[in-house]
């Protein structure tokens, strides 16, 4: 290359990097008159001139106030400038706009004055936090969630209580416990207190279940419900709110009826309980009785000479008679005394139909219900190297089957049949369950324990969609005939398994080992092997020419120019870590789900009653068959208040709601209005409403909030009201696990700042909900806490804390406040919102 091109390209690569500072060199005269004349726009800032102040005001920075109140770095990035030039222009501002000078005590006493509060409905609520809810501030509330999110009266439920598993339908327990506790009016329906009772919960996030407490049962009326079918025969009948937990580009909880075919919904893949001993061959009796047993006359009915033998040598053993056995056609009956119905209980005087799960293999640990299952499976069930089937006429036997494999981390499929008028319940096991089946079959005496490996996996496509996105952040080999490859780089609509899975987890293990590689040779002065294309160096600001010659002939050598490139490829390599640890943390997660892919969704009549747990801890509960089941007012409240002129506790203002979990409710604000005398029509009108669908979304309707604030300032309806319900929903859903947390809190301190600015620069309420969790180390007290951490505990002008009292009554506890000392107030929700 001729020595001069190759000057002139490393001299336009040096301008390429860098930054040429003008504005702190030395100030022309005409920057300086420029500094001395009135500051009214974004031009007569010093050194902004037309081409910057349109990038400023694309991203939002479109008023002096706006920039006085942003970060250098802010600036910086946005304008293409540097960090001392964006200083000089915020202070400038900050000048203009008066922001930034100090004021005495008493001045600030009367500024805040003019501050807006607007009533919450609740004498007693407004006195809690000072009158109402303020402009210029951000108030978050949070606690337990609502009515209105129940199950049918058929759904079947297992507890804990007093350290014994008990399995029924969730209207049974419900009678059980309003007869022993009583029952009191709750919401829209009634409650009844749990003192003693336990169930299990997941964390969806890292996929541990523990065991918790249960603080009420409720139920009340509704009309209709959504029936979701799940292709594993499962179904769930639940009310249309009711949140169920959804693989959607990762796990997040959903509204029922907002659920579709081909939806995944997400369980558990083993139901824990508390685990006690049986003996075993007990156990392989009472699971061959349930199967081939009979009331009239108690016995039991084999073709089988082995188990002929077996039940004779048990009754001899456990209840010290020989029984007598009576043989037809190769058919051997064995007749059963006293002393055996005595302990086989309501088992023994039981029909086909009526047949249930023993409390005592309900309550035993994994080797027993195994023994037990392999007795049901000698007597009645069918095995091949392909597939297991077991078949009972008894619905509620059915359940109780079902409930005991997923004990053994089993998921079956489930299937009806109907011969004449009578119904069978036909439960198969499949696929990768069929390995799992084998320790069942080892305790069997006349059935196989062979199983044919294989089948159809386990994991869905969705989760290889989920996989195969971060995957392709990376640049590894190609390897064209593996089935983890294609899945990670393919559309592929298959369900894979768990062999493929392990593949698929050594694919992100090997692109840590790569940027490593790549780290250890980049601080090491060498040309890196990425495991990554040279051309993300693009999003650095590098570029093509640049990226590709940087490929080619490995790191420049001028030292500042060697640096920058440096400095981005190890930032890039400690955004993919993120990447590749998150893929990790997700396929660590998977193994401990089961994944239902719906094959229908119907809304049914139903009008009767419907019930749930109320769990105050995580909200959420897991049922025998493994699925997860969930269990605000205010802030519509609050929407319709701040219409009302002053005098009546408003501010005469309009409504921005930005929606993430879809509990907007415009039913709910008509009647609201209605019921406080104001136009229910118009109030709609005077509220803005979007809906969010990630958390990138989330603060773009912040943006565009700010234009509704701005094109509204000057009528007679100004925003005075900004609602975000809720405020954690996206982030929480979206990054899952630690290695994921410092980035999360990055993002969700730029989202508190917008809040605060616009609380600021507008006047305006910001009022947000949160989602709460357990916190782990609460041994004392209650254990709910907030999401968000000290971000938004920091963040927050008031915190308030909302919890369900007796007799229908909710209280709020003031928890922090800059101002106003911690105290609880009593309200009651109605046809009026939030009221004394």
């Amino acid at each position: 290359m001729p020595r001069k091109k190759k000057a002139d390209d490393e001299i336009k690569e040096l301008e390429e990097f860098e930054e040429l500072d003008v504005v702190e060199e030395s100030p022309s005269s005409s920057t300086k008159k420029k500094k001395e004349k009135e500051i009214k726009t974004l031009e007569d800032l010093p050194g902004v001139g037309p081409a910057t102040a349109e990038k400023l005001r694309e991203a939002g920075y479109d008023s002096i106030e706006a920039i006085a109140v942003a970060s250098p770095m802010e600036l910086k990035e946005i304008a293409g400038i540097s960090e001392g030039a964006a200083l000089k222009i915020i202070q400038a501002a900050r000048e203009a706009a008066n922001i930034g000078t100090f004021m005495r005590a008493d001045e600030y006493m009367e500024r805040r004055s003019t501050i807006g509060k607007i009533s919450t409905g609740s004498k007693s609520l407004d006195k809690l936090v000072g009158g109402g809810v303020e402009t210029q501030a951000i108030t978050e509330v949070f606690g337990e969630f609502g009515s209105g999110k129940c199950f049918a009266k058929d759904t079947k439920v297992y507890y804990e209580n007093d350290t014994l598993v008990h399995f029924e339908a969730i209207e049974d327990m419900y009678g059980k416990y309003a007869s022993l506790n009583g029952e009191f009016p709750f919401d829209d329906g009634y409650a009844v207190p749990l003192e003693t009772v336990s169930v299990y919960t997941l964390d969806p996030s890292s996929g541990e279940i523990r065991k918790t407490k249960a603080a009420y049962i409720y139920r009340e009326r509704v009309e209709k419900l959504a029936e979701i079918r799940l292709s594993t025969g499962h179904s769930l009948r639940i009310t249309l709110p009711h949140p169920v937990l959804v693989l959607r580009d990762g796990i997040q909880w959903v509204p029922a009826g907002e659920i579709r075919p081909n939806d995944i919904i997400v369980g558990v893949r083993n139901v824990p309980a508390n685990s006690g001993e049986v003996d075993l061959e007990r156990a392989y009796f009472l699971g061959l009785f349930v199967a081939e047993g009979t009331s009239n006359p108690l016995s039991i009915t084999t073709a089988s000479e082995e188990l002929k033998d077996f039940v004779v040598s048990f009754v001899e053993m456990h209840d010290g008679y020989t029984p007598t056995v009576e043989v037809r056609r190769g058919i051997y009956r064995i007749l059963l005394r006293k002393k055996t119905s005595e302990w086989l209980g309501e088992l023994g005087v039981s029909s086909a139909s009526t047949k249930t799960i023993p409390d005592e293999i309900l309550n035993a640990d994994e080797g027993a219900i195994a023994a037990f299952l392999a007795g049901y499976m000698d007597g009645d069930g069918y095995a091949t190297e392909s597939i297991v089937e077991m078949v009972t006429k008894s619905q509620e036997l059915a359940d109780g089957i079902v409930f005991l494999l997923k004990r053994l981390g089993i998921t079956p499929r489930l299937s009806e049949k109907r011969v004449g008028d009578e119904v069978y319940y036909r439960l198969y096991i499949t696929g990768e369950d069929r390995k799992a089946f084998g320790r069942v079959l080892e305790k069997a005496r006349i059935k196989s324990g062979e199983m044919k490996e294989g089948g159809v996996g386990r994991y869905p496509p969705a989760l290889g969609r989920f996989l195969g996105k971060l995957y392709s952040e990376f640049r590894l080999p190609k390897r064209d005939k593996e089935t983890a490859y294609h899945i990670l780089t393919r559309n592929r609509d298959v369900w894979f398994t768990e062999k493929t899975l392990s593949r698929i987890e050594w694919y992100f293990k090997e692109a840590l080992d790569g940027l490593d590689a790549a780290e250890k040779a980049i601080l090491g002065g060498e040309k890196p092997s990425l495991p990554f294309a040279w051309t993300s160096l693009i999003r650095y600001g590098f570029t093509e020419r640049q990226v590709s010659n940087y490929r080619t002939r490995g790191l420049p050598k001028r030292p500042e120019l060697r640096e920058k490139v440096t400095a981005a490829l190890l930032q890039e390599i400690e955004r993919l870590r993120k990447v590749a640890t998150l893929a990790l943390e997700t396929i660590a997660l998977a193994r401990k789900l089961e994944f239902h892919e719906v094959s229908s969704v119907e809304t049914v009549d139903y009008n009767d009653w419907v019930y749930d747990l109320v769990v105050p801890e995580t909200h959420n509960f897991i049922a025998p068959n493994g699925l997860v089941l969930h269990n605000t007012q205010l802030a519509h409240t609050l929407a319709v208040m701040v219409q009302l002129p002053e005098e009546e506790g408003g501010l005469h203002g309009s409504v921005v709601w930005i929606d993430t979990e879809n509990t907007f409710r415009p039913e709910r604000i008509r009647q609201i209005a209605e019921a406080r005398g104001l136009d229910p029509d118009e109030t709609l009108k005077n509220i803005y409403v979007a809906r969010a669908f990630n958390s990138n979304h989330q603060m773009l309707l912040v943006e565009r909030a700010e234009e509704i604030i701005k094109e509204k300032a000057e009528t007679d309806r100004p925003v005075k009201l900004l609602v975000v319900d809720s405020l954690m929903a996206h982030f929480r859903s979206e990054y899952v696990g630690r290695g994921t947390l410092a980035e999360r809190q990055q993002k969700l301190a730029k989202h508190l700042a917008d809040l605060h600015r616009i609380a600021d620069l507008y006047d305006i309420a910001v009022f947000v909900t949160n989602q709460v969790q357990a916190k782990p180390d609460a041994f004392f007290g209650d254990p709910t806490r907030p999401v968000g951490g000290h971000i938004l505990a920091h963040s927050a002008t008031l915190r308030i804390y909302l919890r369900k009292g007796k007799a229908g009554k909710r209280v709020a506890r003031l928890i922090d406040s800059p101002h106003l000392p911690e105290g609880e107030a009593i309200f009651r929700i109605t046809d009026k919102g939030a009221e004394d």
